[in-house]
Protein backbone atom coordinates (compact mmCIF):
# COMPACT_ATOMS: atom_id res chain seq x y z
CA UNK A 1 0.00 0.00 0.00
CA UNK A 2 1.44 3.07 -0.79
CA UNK A 3 1.86 6.26 1.47
CA UNK A 4 -0.71 9.26 1.33
CA UNK A 5 1.14 12.12 1.43
CA UNK A 6 -0.59 15.29 2.16
CA UNK A 7 0.62 18.83 0.77
CA UNK A 8 0.35 21.73 3.57
CA UNK A 9 -1.57 24.51 2.70
CA UNK A 10 -1.53 28.61 3.43
CA UNK A 11 -4.28 29.90 5.30
CA UNK A 12 -6.04 30.54 1.86
CA UNK A 13 -5.85 26.90 1.09
CA UNK A 14 -3.36 27.18 -1.65
CA UNK A 15 -0.87 24.42 -1.75
CA UNK A 16 2.68 25.19 -0.70
CA UNK A 17 4.59 24.69 -3.61
CA UNK A 18 8.06 25.82 -1.44
CA UNK A 19 8.00 26.01 2.33
CA UNK A 20 9.67 28.15 4.55
CA UNK A 21 11.82 25.55 6.19
CA UNK A 22 12.44 21.74 4.49
CA UNK A 23 12.68 19.54 6.98
CA UNK A 24 12.07 15.45 7.49
CA UNK A 25 8.45 16.61 8.80
CA UNK A 26 7.44 17.93 5.11
CA UNK A 27 10.39 15.98 3.41
CA UNK A 28 7.55 13.60 1.59
CA UNK A 29 5.92 16.35 0.83
CA UNK A 30 8.73 17.85 -1.45
CA UNK A 31 9.14 14.42 -3.07
CA UNK A 32 5.51 14.60 -4.10
CA UNK A 33 5.66 18.01 -5.22
CA UNK A 34 8.35 17.71 -6.82
CA UNK A 35 7.64 14.44 -8.94
CA UNK A 36 3.65 15.76 -9.73
CA UNK A 37 5.03 19.00 -10.86
CA UNK A 38 7.58 17.34 -13.25
CA UNK A 39 4.69 15.07 -14.48
CA UNK A 40 2.28 18.46 -15.66
CA UNK A 41 5.54 19.73 -17.44
CA UNK A 42 9.05 19.22 -17.56
CA UNK A 43 9.86 22.62 -17.39
CA UNK A 44 8.03 23.58 -15.19
CA UNK A 45 9.93 20.43 -12.64
CA UNK A 46 13.16 22.52 -14.17
CA UNK A 47 11.98 25.61 -13.08
CA UNK A 48 10.81 24.69 -9.08
CA UNK A 49 13.84 22.35 -8.97
CA UNK A 50 15.56 26.10 -9.60
CA UNK A 51 13.67 27.93 -7.22
CA UNK A 52 13.96 25.60 -4.56
CA UNK A 53 17.73 25.63 -4.62
CA UNK A 54 17.76 29.40 -4.91
CA UNK A 55 15.80 28.94 -1.89
CA UNK A 56 16.72 25.97 -0.05
CA UNK A 57 20.23 25.34 -1.88
CA UNK A 58 21.79 22.68 -2.91
CA UNK A 59 22.09 20.61 -0.12
CA UNK A 60 18.04 20.30 0.36
CA UNK A 61 17.66 19.87 -3.49
CA UNK A 62 20.22 17.27 -3.95
CA UNK A 63 18.68 14.95 -0.41
CA UNK A 64 15.25 15.09 -2.13
CA UNK A 65 16.46 14.43 -6.03
CA UNK A 66 18.01 11.26 -4.67
CA UNK A 67 14.95 10.62 -2.45
CA UNK A 68 12.48 11.25 -5.75
CA UNK A 69 14.62 8.57 -8.05
CA UNK A 70 14.25 6.07 -5.09
CA UNK A 71 10.98 6.81 -5.16
CA UNK A 72 10.62 6.68 -8.91
CA UNK A 73 12.77 2.99 -8.50
CA UNK A 74 10.71 2.03 -5.81
CA UNK A 75 7.23 3.40 -5.16
CA UNK A 76 6.16 4.42 -1.76
CA UNK A 77 4.20 7.37 -2.27
CA UNK A 78 0.72 7.80 -3.60
CA UNK A 79 1.41 10.28 -6.40
CA UNK A 80 -0.97 11.37 -9.16
CA UNK A 81 0.31 10.71 -11.98
CA UNK A 82 -0.35 11.22 -15.70
CA UNK A 83 2.59 8.92 -17.17
CA UNK A 84 4.16 5.67 -15.96
CA UNK A 85 7.08 6.85 -13.16
CA UNK A 86 10.03 5.20 -15.50
CA UNK A 87 9.31 8.05 -18.27
CA UNK A 88 10.33 10.78 -15.65
CA UNK A 89 13.55 9.07 -14.09
CA UNK A 90 15.58 10.38 -16.90
CA UNK A 91 14.49 13.87 -16.22
CA UNK A 92 15.53 13.53 -12.80
CA UNK A 93 18.76 11.99 -13.18
CA UNK A 94 19.81 14.46 -15.37
CA UNK A 95 18.46 17.34 -13.32
CA UNK A 96 20.50 15.29 -10.17
CA UNK A 97 23.83 15.67 -12.56
CA UNK A 98 23.42 19.36 -13.34
CA UNK A 99 22.93 20.17 -9.92
CA UNK A 100 25.88 17.63 -8.29
CA UNK A 101 28.05 19.80 -11.04
CA UNK A 102 26.71 23.49 -10.17
CA UNK A 103 27.37 25.73 -7.02
CA UNK A 104 24.58 27.60 -4.73
CA UNK A 105 26.04 30.78 -6.17
CA UNK A 106 24.39 30.43 -9.41
CA UNK A 107 21.04 30.09 -8.05
CA UNK A 108 21.61 33.44 -6.02
CA UNK A 109 21.57 31.84 -3.16
CA UNK A 110 21.93 33.28 0.14
CA UNK A 111 20.05 33.92 3.92
CA UNK A 112 18.12 36.65 2.39
CA UNK A 113 15.10 34.22 1.06
CA UNK A 114 12.04 35.37 -0.86
CA UNK A 115 8.92 35.72 1.14
CA UNK A 116 8.13 31.65 1.92
CA UNK A 117 5.92 29.70 1.56
CA UNK A 118 4.72 29.72 -1.47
Amino acid sequence: MLKQVTIDRMPNGKEITIPAEVNEKNFDQQIKRFIEIADSRLFDGQLHLSLFRTCHGGQWTLKILDAVIRELLNPGIDLRLSQDRGKLLPFFEHQRARHETMSDDEFRFSDNKPMLPI
